[in-house]
């Protein structure tokens, strides 16, 4: 069941229809043509006309009427807008076309229109004030009430501010607060003090506002960069030259998500010299990123199993661990990737049946059956590449890595003694934090994934997923901003594993000076406050690392474990060379001895260095090599791959690696 409602401005009625047949009665007339029977009118006056369609699919029939309504009336300065899945809106300065599935179209609200946001509660509130204060606007004529409102969004990257303000600007039309143009009703404008690198100067942004095509609109401002405390003044002398214009544009800045003192000292300039309201935009919690993924692949009719969720999140602690995560602009990406997925797998699932039924070299003419609408694990094991179905356990594969006997014996240990103090009720629980100290390549980031695991299926940490960082990802860009972004990264690490590489340099001023400091705290405030719900464990080398806990008293204190990875011997770098090659590809019975000469003719004191990278060494050899032998498989028309001891001379003879070998024995190991 369809329900519409199709309200006609009465002014239009009275000023261009009163020797006509009243638009109702002409649009019934049209609409039992379309739908004889189907349709329902349930209320008609002079300018309000309800009804119902007893079937019919929401998008196509909206568009049905939207264009007899057009072709009738001669309409042409409109809006669609979408508030969900479900129902449709068209706005004409004429009329308002309503379409929706299941729902009274007299209850149509234009709130509805934020149903699919996730988050924004703060926007929400703001906007259900503006839709109960809109009729006393409207009866009062005091438009001008609404029109010199001007909007602070405190709001990161991929949060979802431009559909907000899109979807603002359909909210505003539906309540005839604002006469926004069609073709550009909102236009986002990033400022810096010059105009370069993407972004515009207050002046040129000022001059765009004078250009006549460009009024009627919501323009949002990016101020980011002049609430540096030296470009204040520039932001105050920019917002002083936009009065002229309020009439003319509804003005909206934004900043980053930035701690309550940092926001309140922007607002107040703001508020000095504009009318401004503040909306503060928390970043995404895990649920709220799940809520998103499931309302988007809700559009499409999919539903989610429980144990799909796991890959989902290693995938969103994949996108987030560079520092660069997006919130549900990262989501609807994942999301088309699951859908795509799912195609894939019902696709090969429907070839297997058919080729199990169909006789050998036949093919069936029978359409494929109706997809499962249930994404499942096994549908999307390929969206992440760190998650595994964990066949075995969290010890048996810590126990196959090479050279991490001491390591796995010492973890063995601190599981042991947490495991007894969560049943001894008399005990404290031990605070879990922890220090990986050892030069680049010695497993420190394995082994912290694969502890997550163990935590978890030890009951020591509900999730055990994997969170990984370098120190810089943990400082904001602006005065204000690192705080709650490193707060924010600790809330999605809460349950499960934060790694934090190099995190000595926020102690010794490499991560923006005060920035590094400022996250420092925050950090530590974070792993007192959840020391039984979060593992933090800091990485680097150990000079380094103890630098920082010398410079920090608070943090060696809730830092009690250390775990050192020494280097790799020159036989374990060879034991992992053919760990690697054996997991994937058949070999020549010489490449081991190969691979053991090269390794052994490695210069010691290059090992021993820092610019040694250890079994990243090994992985760039590894690569090399096997990129080597399909060249040459591809070449000769084999369809597999064997590793040769030609194709690893070729690889290890490339300088980054040739270069690293003793003088005495560069050709030695050949």
């Amino acid at each position: 069941m369809l329900d519409g409602k199709i309200e006609f401005d009465s002014n239009w009625i009275l000023e261009n229809r009163n020797t006509e047949p009243l638009p109702v009665t002409t649009v019934i007339e049209k609409l039992r043509g379309l739908y004889g029977d189907r349709l329902t009118v349930e209320h008609e006056d002079f300018a309000l006309l309800t009804f119902s369609i007893s079937s019919g699919a929401v998008e196509q029939t909206a568009q049905q009427i939207n264009s007899l309504l057009q072709k009738q009336f001669n309409l042409s300065d409109g809006r669609q807008l979408h508030d969900s899945a479900t129902s449709v809106y068209y706005v004409y300065p004429e009329l308002m076309l309503a379409i929706g599935a299941g729902t009274p179209s007299d209850n149509v609200s234009p709130l509805s229109f934020f149903d699919s946001m996730v988050g924004w509660d703060e926007f929400k509130a703001l906007c259900k004030e503006i839709s109960l204060v809109a009729p006393q606007i409207r009866n009062h004529n005091t438009q001008i009430s609404f029109q010199h409102q001007n909007y602070l969004f405190a709001v990161n990257d991929g949060a979802g501010l431009t559909t907000a303000l899109n979807t603002f600007v359909d909210f505003i039309t539906a309540l005839d607060l604002f006469p926004f143009c069609k073709d550009a009703p909102v236009q986002e404008i990033r400022l810096d003090a010059k105009s370069e690198d993407g972004a515009t100067s207050p002046y040129d942004a000022i001059a765009r506002l004078g250009k006549l095509e460009y009024r009627n609109s919501l323009v949002c401002f990016d101020i980011r960069a002049l609430t540096q405390r030296a470009k204040i003044n520039d932001l105050k002398a920019f917002l002083r030259q936009l009065l002229p214009y309020e009439s003319d544009y509804i003005f909206a800045f934004r900043v980053s998500y930035i701690e309550p003192n940092a926001l309140k000292s922007i607002q107040d300039i703001i508020s000095d010299i504009l009318f401004l309201r503040t909306v503060s935009v928390p970043p995404y919690t895990n649920e709220q990123l799940k809520k998103g993924a499931i309302l988007a692949l809700g559009d499409y009719n999919f539903t989610v199993s429980d144990d799909a969720w796991d890959v989902f999140f290693s995938r969103i602690a994949e996108e987030k661990s560079d520092g660069r995560f997006y919130g549900m602009q990262s989501v609807r990406k994942i999301v088309c990737e699951i859908l795509w997925l799912k195609h894939l797998a019902d696709s090969r699932n429907a070839d297997a049946e058919a080729s199990e039924v169909s006789p050998e070299g036949s093919s069936s003419d029978e359409a494929p059956s109706e997809s499962n609408a249930v994404i499942t694990k096994d549908d999307i094991l390929g969206l992440s590449s760190t998650y595994s179905e964990h066949r075995t356990s969290g010890f048996d594969e810590l126990s196959e890595l090479i050279g991490m006997e001491a390591i796995t014996e010492r973890i063995r240990e601190i599981v042991s003694q947490v495991t007894y103090a969560l049943k001894d009720k008399s005990l404290d629980r031990p605070t879990l934090h922890m220090r990986f100290t050892g030069a680049p390549g010695t497993g420190k980031t394995t082994v912290a994934r694969i502890l997550g695991r163990i935590f978890a299926e030890n009951g020591i940490l509900r999730n055990g997923y994997f969170f990984e960082y370098m120190s810089r990802d943990l400082c904001g860009e602006y005065v204000g901003q690192t705080a709650p972004k490193t707060a924010s990264i600790c809330r999605d690490a809460y349950g499960s594993v934060l790694f934090i590489d190099e995190a000595y340099a926020l102690y010794s001023g490499e991560s923006n000076s005060d920035y590094g400091k400022e996250a420092l705290a925050t950090l530590i405030s974070e792993m007192e406050n959840h020391r039984d719900d979060m593992v933090v464990i800091m990485a680097g080398y150990k000079d380094d690392m103890d630098k920082l806990m010398e410079g920090n008293a608070g943090l060696r204190s809730r830092m009690p474990y250390q775990i050192d990875f020494p280097g790799y011997t020159k036989q374990q770098l060879t034991d992992i060379f053919m760990l690697m090659v054996k997991k994937h590809f058949s070999y020549d019975n010489d490449l081991e001895q190969t691979a053991k000469n090269f390794f052994f003719s490695l210069d010691q004191n290059y090992m021993d260095s820092p610019d040694f990278a250890n079994a990243r060494f090994v992985r760039n050899l590894y690569e090399r090599t096997w990129s080597k032998a399909a060249i040459r498989s591809q070449i000769n028309g084999l369809e597999s791959i064997t590793i040769t001891s030609d194709d690893f001379r070729q690889a290890a003879s490339e300088n980054e690696f040739s270069e690293r070998l003793q003088t005495r024995h560069t050709l030695g190991f050949l």
